[in-house]
């Protein structure tokens, strides 16, 4: 917040967030503390980065720690024990990238050591154990999604099974080790446009992570909401594990679009849309929130909104950002880190709102994730 007092931060920002009437939580002591956060960005419309910002919330400083240039657009963001972090390119993504605490390169995979026969999807995600990696991928030729299981340590693949759909992209590991993978369903270009829109056909599906037997799939009825970011909420004591799906809009019609609603919830049996409250029909992201329920951030509408099973029919905007994308929750805490265009914002839901602004020249990426 160099050189700006907040009035004039918050008018450049373009953002404004609100303290919801939630009951009360204790205080997270890493909420007002120091973070690390790994993210993936683009630095005077040049470079494309992976790296460390370090965020002080109390003295509202946010500086680069270090950045490693790579060959496209970073996407998902995933920590590692020791505070180092895994990176996955953007969709058609050709690199998967491993650095350590101090920002060195350790580990690195390209599509080519492989034929170059599939391309990532965009995510990561370890086993509940930490031994494997799972990834996944899109046959180039056929379109097919596939998920390949790799070895934590050096990222060689050791086994590969179909997703039991097209465009695969986040993928969530259940309290049993099972995968659930959400199958966007959007037939794509070899360069990862979209294309044939009547033809999609999106799922959830829940398979084995050893066999790749299939364990479960589900379907919305309307066959142009694509699911593409996933999130296990917090439940309440004795509540539900609930599963939150951000939904995107493929409808031909705008207006359809822009009605379409922007959350889906998996209770581990259905598949149902509790909300068809207006957002714009895009959700960027969506992570775990306070009273069990979820955040979602309405990209197109510039919204951040709350979803709480206790309301189900309800959405309520806790936050109006510019161009808000990637969301991760605060340590211990009910509240989110919110990556919009301009900065990086902190809603909590009792305490001040924050933010801060990217460094000069970064044009942030869409995921980051705080890290050990």
């Amino acid at each position: 917040m160099k050189n700006l007092n907040r009035r004039q931060f918050l008018q450049q920002l373009g953002a404004t967030l609100v303290v919801a009437a939630l009951p009360a939580y204790a205080r997270a002591q890493e909420g007002s503390g120091i973070m690390q956060v790994g993210g993936g960005w683009r630095m005077n419309e040049r470079d494309y980065q992976i790296g460390v910002v370090q965020i002080d919330w109390q003295s509202g400083q946010l500086d680069l720690k270090y950045a490693i240039t790579v060959p496209t657009l970073p996407h998902a963001i995933v920590p590692e024990a020791g505070g180092g972090f895994l990176a996955v390119a953007t969709r058609p993504g050709t690199w998967l990238m491993r650095v350590d605490a101090d920002g060195k390169l350790v580990e690195q995979l390209l599509m080519s050591d492989e034929n170059d026969a599939r391309t990532f999807d965009g995510h990561v995600i370890a086993s509940n154990d930490g031994h494997w990696l799972y990834t996944g991928e899109t046959d180039r030729k056929t379109g097919e999604g596939w998920f390949s299981v790799r070895d934590t340590r050096n990222l060689k693949k050791v086994a590969e099974h179909r997703t039991q759909g097209i465009d695969p992209h986040q993928i969530l590991v259940d309290a049993e080790g099972k995968l659930i993978i959400a199958n966007g369903g959007i037939p794509r270009t070899p360069t990862g446009g979209k294309r044939n829109l009547e033809r999609m056909n999106p799922n959830l599906v829940r398979l084995d992570a050893e066999s790749g037997e299939q364990l479960g799939l589900w379907s919305l009825r309307d066959k142009r909401l694509s699911p593409h970011h996933i999130a296990w909420n917090r439940p309440l004591e004795n509540g539900p594990v609930l599963l939150g799906i951000g939904l995107q809009a493929e409808h031909d019609d705008p207006a359809q679009r822009r009605q379409a609603p922007l959350l889906a919830v998996w209770d581990g049996k259905e598949l149902t849309i509790p909300s068809y409250a207006v957002a714009d029909g895009y959700a960027g992201d969506v992570a775990a929130g306070p009273n069990g329920g979820f955040v979602l951030t309405a990209q197109f509408a510039n919204r951040i909104v709350l979803w709480q099973p206790q309301k189900p029919a309800e959405l309520m905007t806790i936050g109006n950002v510019q161009n808000p994308c990637g969301l991760w929750p605060l340590p211990d805490a009910p509240g989110v880190a919110v990556g919009g265009g301009l900065g990086l914002a902190r809603w909590h839901p009792t305490e001040a709102p924050a933010m801060l602004r990217w460094p000069q020249g970064m044009a942030a990426g869409n995921h980051w994730a705080i890290l050990a």
